[in-house]
């Protein structure tokens, strides 16, 4: 009798369990179906991209109304490096959400606001699924990026967009004024979060594991570091989900072999590299800190994914970058890119990318003509925005110097591509010089004059818009070419970031404080501006020598430029997957002590 009540009871134990599974592989959310993966609602994948179309459109811009309490907000403000989330309500471009997260984000951009005395500019980043089960048309996170360092303000914008016109997986981005308890902020760039919706979008799935390149760690410029996944601290995690034996198989491939289209989906990696060599945008997995890109495992196929795009098109000086040498510093030091360029057929296939590039999207009428267009969408609400981090002026020099250096890559590929110009030289990378002393912004309008030339006699770290120091300028100004003024003072870099040799205050210090009595805007070793620091906005100065040179003068500081990868949300953990694996070994259990129950064993 104590058995059967015992089987009973089991029995009864795994129906209510098997009910509690099914229910968790099926929650009801009001209609909107989950992905089982994440958990993040995906509903009508059609209908969520139309929608999501219409939230990010390119012709127009879109009002983002944030509520926040105003204690909340301004305790965000002054705590911004905590990058703690604040309950708030949205309206984003008409449709309303309440329980939403918003903090501050970033790394370089919002470090040089903490140290900016009369700016608050920060990115945004705004988490719709945080509190409730909802999103913005499918999609759970968005950016809203304070165009640092772009006095354009479409160096971004126009990035991804050649990226979509390559058919690269690129995330929704537009152009939006951004207010804040019904006063106008500023005038941002919103770009979608990479995550499931971007994911399912791109490669009709959401469950693979995704990392993130970030320069803080060891590993983010793909070389082998051995079998022990640990030893990768520079690809970290943003997925549920880990595969790191798909990772480390493709890193040893990558590195010790030949089969490179087994772990690869190599022609969006030439696509990558074209796309960054085209707009010499080094702050990337080309660029010293190797950062800015995900990589996708889509069922044991690794794909880069293009990331964070307000360097580009001159952000890093003028243009001398070598197509085939296409990595700051030593190309062996970039595997993805020196791997794949050394065979034959995928140099081709690059080169044809590039040459289609040049033609296309980037040739001189089809993108002034882009440029033009976005001129007249955003000027108007460039010149009204309130927290800027330019004058109106040098918004418009910005532009024309936008143009210009496009017309001047464009120009350079193109004789690279028919031989006219080496496309390579002796492996130690394009001669392109580094950001120099960053000095912080000036906070608030900058000081720049319009045609982007600091104010002779301007302090240190002053970089003007095209490159061009001040006459006269003292120590961290960079002068063209990369190489520092004649005569310049203390705080100059010397190759790789080092300071000279007896170098007079200013010159970096360790861990990223400057030394004391330095002056104002001289980076050390950790990339921390000082306090105070004077200077325009303009764009980093330090020109990129010729090839096949190194670095130029106005090096980049120590590795700690950009500062530490800008603080996640704290990753969910477990899923409905692991949950089935769970009750399935529950299940087995039991059945298995139904099995004790029943077992009579014979006596001997």
């Amino acid at each position: 009798m104590k058995a059967k009540a015992a089987s009973i009871l089991i029995c009864l134990c795994c129906l209510l369990l098997i009910a509690g599974l099914a229910g968790c592989s099926s929650p009801v959310t009001s209609g909107v179906s989950t992905d089982s993966s994440t958990g993040e609602n995906t509903g009508n994948t059609e209908k969520n991209q139309g929608t999501a179309e219409s939230a990010f459109p390119k012709d127009k811009v879109v009002d983002v109304k944030i509520t926040v309490d105003k204690d909340d907000f301004q305790d965000m403000m002054d705590n911004a490096s905590a990058e703690e989330y604040k309950t708030a309500s949205i309206d984003y471009n008409g449709e309303h959400f309440d329980n939403v997260a918003i903090r501050a984000k970033g790394n370089l951009s919002l470090r040089s606001v903490v140290n900016m005395p009369d700016s608050e500019r920060y990115s945004l980043k705004i988490s719709f699924d945080e509190y409730l089960n909802q999103t913005l048309s499918g999609i759970s996170k968005i950016n809203l990026n304070n165009n640092y360092s772009d006095p354009s303000y479409m160096r971004e914008f126009l990035t991804y967009e050649l990226a979509e016109s390559m058919g690269l997986p690129t995330p929704y981005y537009s152009f939006v004024n951004v207010y804040v308890n019904g006063e106008l902020w500023g005038f941002y760039l919103a770009v979608e979060q990479i995550g499931d919706a971007y994911l399912k979008r791109n490669f009709d799935n959401s469950y693979g594991a995704l990392y993130k390149g970030v320069m803080t760690g060891a590993g983010s410029d793909l070389t082998w570091l051995g079998d022990d996944p640990d030893s990768y601290t520079g690809l970290v995690l943003k997925s549920d989900k880990s595969d790191d034996d798909i990772l480390i198989d493709m890193l040893n491939e990558l590195n010790n072999g030949t089969d490179y289209e087994k772990y690869l989906d190599v022609e969006e990696s030439l696509k990558y590299i074209a796309l960054n060599i085209a707009t010499a945008n080094m702050d990337s997995y080309l660029g010293f800190n190797k950062q800015n890109y995900y990589l996708y495992d889509d069922d044991g196929v690794f794909s880069i994914l293009p990331w964070d795009y307000n360097m580009a098109f001159g952000g890093f000086g003028s243009s001398s970058v070598m197509i085939d040498e296409p990595t700051q510093g030593a190309l062996a030091e970039r595997p993805l890119a020196a791997k794949l360029l050394a065979v034959d057929e995928y140099k081709a296939e690059y080169h044809d990318i590039l040459q289609k590039m040049v033609d296309g999207y980037l040739a001189d009428e089809t993108f002034q003509a882009r440029v033009k267009e976005l001129t007249s969408l955003i000027s108007p609400y460039v010149k009204a925005d309130p927290s800027s981090f330019y004058t109106y002026e040098e918004y418009e020099a910005g532009v024309t110097a936008l143009t210009a250096f496009n017309t001047k890559q464009v120009k350079s590929l193109a004789q690279q591509l028919d031989g006219t110009l080496p496309s390579a030289g002796d492996g130690s990378g394009s001669g392109m010089g580094s950001m120099g002393a960053m000095g912080g912004m000036g906070g608030g309008r900058g000081q720049g004059g319009p045609g982007g030339q600091n104010v002779a006699g301007a302090q240190d770290g002053q970089n003007a818009q095209g490159g061009q120091p001040a006459a006269g300028a003292q120590a961290g100004q960079d002068a063209q070419g990369g190489q520092p003024a004649a005569g310049a003072q203390a705080g100059q870099d010397a190759q790789g970031g080092q300071p000279a040799a007896g170098a007079q205050a200013g010159q970096n210090a360790q861990d990223g404080q400057p030394a004391a009595g330095a002056q104002a805007g001289q980076d050390a070793q950790g990339g921390q501006p000082a306090d105070g620091a004077q200077g325009g906005p303009g764009g980093f100065g330090g020109q990129m020598g010729p090839p096949p040179g190194g670095f130029g003068g106005g090096g980049m500081g120590g590795p700690g430029d950009f500062g530490g990868p800008g603080g996640q949300g704290a990753q969910q953990t477990g899923s409905t997957s692991a949950a089935i694996t769970t009750g399935v070994a529950v299940v087995i259990l039991l059945l298995a002590c139904l099995f004790v129950i029943f077992y009579k064993r014979k006596r001997l």
